[in-house]
């Protein structure tokens, strides 16, 4: 025999569903704030490689926080006043990723530059006391050539461009991925505050 629903139990079935929403968005936004405080304490805000670090964890965990946000718009959409307040904070939110991203590029920036300076820092004392033990023949050990330096200069010369050529590749690949997840998530919070605002609107008329 068919069974019908009423628009009784079909109300209580899309209030049961948003209220379950709720709750799992909630659990979300919630998770991502204990992780984002794991992530600021201590606070170092004056040191690059910090904010960069917090940053790229941002980025990671940034699809929960948005996964969050768009299952509590959805539990919402019986409540105009809370619908506001949630569509408000999402531009925001998204607004302060797309800021949050052009810090990654600067201290993406300064964080190449800071690896480069510290492995040539390092190669020029090195070189320094090659140059000092080939102008001074007598501190040499027996075993040890004037050719031998000058093979070893040019082997340090070759390592420390190898090292400064993946120090600054393997900032930029992790900068650039930061950067995107944090624009694209910016733009999903953005747009799902625009849609719970346009929601909102067309529910006053």
């Amino acid at each position: 025999m068919a069974s019908f629903s009423t628009p009784t139990s079909n109300a209580a079935n899309l209030s049961t569903t948003r209220g379950i929403c709720q709750i799992a968005g909630l659990t979300c936004l919630v998770g991502f704030a204990i992780d984002l405080l794991v992530l600021l304490l201590p606070p170092e805000l004056g040191n690059a490689q910090w904010r960069f670090g917090v940053m790229q964890q941002l980025a990671d965990r940034s699809i929960v926080l948005f996964f969050g946000a768009a299952l509590m718009i959805f539990g919402s959409l019986d409540s105009r006043r809370g619908l506001k307040r949630l569509s408000t904070l999402c531009m925001a939110t998204g607004v302060a990723f797309f800021l949050f991203s052009l810090l990654v590029i600067t201290d993406c920036l300064k964080l190449r530059e800071q690896a480069t300076n510290n492995i040539s820092a390092q190669e020029t004392q090195v070189q320094t006391q090659i140059r000092n033990a080939q102008t001074n023949p007598g501190a040499l050990s027996g075993n040890v050539k004037a050719e031998d330096l000058q093979r070893l200069s040019e082997q340090l010369s070759n390592q420390a461009k190898t090292l400064k050529e993946s120090a600054q590749t393997g900032v930029v690949k992790t900068g650039a991925a930061s950067i995107g997840n944090l624009i694209v998530v910016g733009l999903g919070l953005i747009g799902l505050g625009r849609y719970g605002m346009n929601l909102r609107r067309s529910k006053a008329l």
